[in-house]
Order: structure tokens, then sequence, then C-alpha cells
């Protein structure tokens, strides 16, 4: 029992209802039609788009997911604490099933009249490979140059390519084993979302601020090969650029700041040199370059002294010296 020991009661949990669901939808097929995504029934199982991510229908992807929920919660968990951790799964699953319920409804639309488009609006869309490949994203995060060894030190690579290698792998192989239609979808969404709630939205108490803005290898570049990282970087930029033009409230707007941004329209200077200085000052203490300076403490001994020497009676001779 010293296997289940440790693991996290909150992984365990989790891999409890993959394993639950998956008995669940064994014994009784038709409730894979309200667990899972299905757009043509959408309403009223408006729930499925959080269930969907959490079902799986096939035995070896329910092994592959409780190993993965088990393992990715081990290094992450510990780091950010349970809650925030089941806040992260909760905003990263939920994005993902929504994003794809939006892509097949486009997919219908644009295909209305095919029998194939047809079908995919009634089928089952399920999986956990979006909660993974989100989980991936914050191992880039915490610990991006970790590296990782696979048959005894034959293949070496850093954790921060983990999610950019989990989406080439997952997506190839669905379309070898015939699940493309939830797979694809759900690990491009999971690692999107996942990388949008970390990068922007995710609060950090000791900086009392959002997201992590200042981090240059979380840059949504850093997620492709280098040959295309510049083109990559110039389109986030304008995509950056429009978002800040959209009203922000001011907890937001500091956890969203952006070094070297125009001010946003209206705000006035002060306003964005007050700004620009909490930015800095966060990316200065987030790379350890702040250390706090000591200052010497002065003693009762130290400031009593001086004051002693004065009070010192003073004796006049005879002569008139003063001694």
């Amino acid at each position: 029992m010293k296997f289940l020991t440790d693991f996290t009661k909150l992984s365990k949990v989790i891999a409890g209802v993959i394993v639950l669901g998956y008995l669940v939808q064994l014994i009784a097929p038709s409730t894979r039609g309200v667990l899972a995504l299905v757009p043509g029934r959408f309403l009223p199982c408006a729930w499925n788009i959080f269930t969907a991510g959490l079902l799986e229908v096939h035995f070896y992807k329910v092994v592959f997911s409780v190993l993965s929920c088990l393992a990715l919660a081990r290094l992450i968990e510990p780091v950010w604490g349970s809650s925030e951790y089941l806040k992260f799964l909760a905003a990263t699953n939920v994005a993902t099933g929504g994003a794809t319920l939006f892509l097949l409804y486009i997919f219908f639309a644009l295909t209305h009249y095919s029998e194939k488009s047809g079908d995919l609006l009634y089928k089952e869309v399920s999986g956990f490979e979006g909660i993974v490949a989100g989980c991936l994203v914050a191992i880039k995060q915490i610990m991006p140059d970790n590296e990782i060894m696979l048959l005894t030190g034959v293949i070496r690579f850093r954790a921060k390519h983990l999610p950019s290698l989990f989406l080439v792998f997952a997506v190839a192989g669905s379309f070898l084993l015939g699940t493309a239609v939830s797979t694809v979808p759900f690990v491009c969404f999971g690692t999107y979302f996942a990388w949008v709630y970390l990068r922007f939205l995710q609060y950090k108490p000791e900086l009392s601020a959002r997201g992590d803005p200042f981090n240059e290898d979380f840059r949504f570049a850093s997620f492709f090969p280098e040959v295309v990282q510049p083109p990559v970087d110039k389109v986030a930029q304008v995509v950056g650029i429009a978002l800040r033009l959209v009203p922000r409230s001011p907890t937001r707007a500091a956890g969203g700041f952006v070094p070297g941004a125009a001010p946003l329209p209206g705000s006035d200077d002060a306003d964005a040199a007050r700004r620009r200085e909490r930015g800095a000052r966060a990316l200065e203490e987030r790379l350890g370059a702040r250390k706090p300076a000591s200052v010497p403490v002065s003693t009762n001994v130290d400031i009593e002294a001086p004051l002693a020497e004065d009070r010192t009676p003073q004796v006049v001779s005879s002569g008139g010296e003063v001694s």
C-alpha cells in the first residue's frame, strides 16, 4: 500500500472518478450520451462540457489517464496546493470542452449537407487528454530545465518540450487509432487554455499579480520549433496589442502588464508609469535579482555610548583648565 501513499489525495480521487466512469459506461452504454460531449444533444445535458473531459471509453486510455493523473499531480500539487491545482484543472477542462463544442458546431455549419458531418454532430466525444496536456504545460512552467531520460538515457529532452512532444505524438496516434475527432481538439485546446490560464489569469499571492507575463521560456512561441518562433512571436504580439485595447479591471491590468507596452487609451502617463514600475519590481523579485539589503541594527549600547561621553562631568581646575 506504500505505492498509493506516494500520491496526493486529490489525484487519487480524480483517478477513481476516471475508473468509475469507465465502469459505468461499460455496464450501461447509454450513459455515454449523457456523460460524453454530444453537440447535437448539448441541451439539456450542458454538464457534459465538464464530464466529457473525465470520461474514458477505452481500457488502454484509462490506464494511461490514471497513471498520468497520479504522476503529474505529484509534481504540480505540492507547488501550488490542492485548491489552486483543482481550480486549474476545472478551468482547463471546461474551457477545452466549450471550445471543442464550438469547433464541432462550426465544422457542421460549414459542411451542413455532408452526411459525414451529420454523424459528427451526434458523435460522443470524450477523453482525459485535454487535462493531461494542460498539466504538461504546468510542468513546462514549473520545472522547464529539468532533464527527462527515456530508455536508460538513450532519449533525453527537457521538461519544457513535453507539451509540444505530447501534442505531436497524441495527434499522430489518434489518426492511427481512429480517435482523432476527440483527441485532436482536446489536446490542442487543453494545451492552449492551460497556457492562457497560467500566463494571464493565475493569481500569484507572492507577487500580488496575475499570470506569468515575464517568463521568456513560457511565451506562446516557445511551444513551436525555433525555426518558426519569430513569425509566431509577431502574430502573438499583434494579438496581445488587440487584447490590451479591451478595458480590464485594475487587478487584471496589473497581472496582464507587458513590458514596453503602450498605455491603454484614456489612461494618463502617471498611471502607466506606476504599472511599469510594478511590473519591473515583480520581475526583479521573481528572478531573485532583488535581495533585501542587510541593515545594521543599532543596539542600546551603541546609542547610549556617545551620550554617556557627553554627560561626563567636567571639572574645572584652579588654573582655569577644564578636565
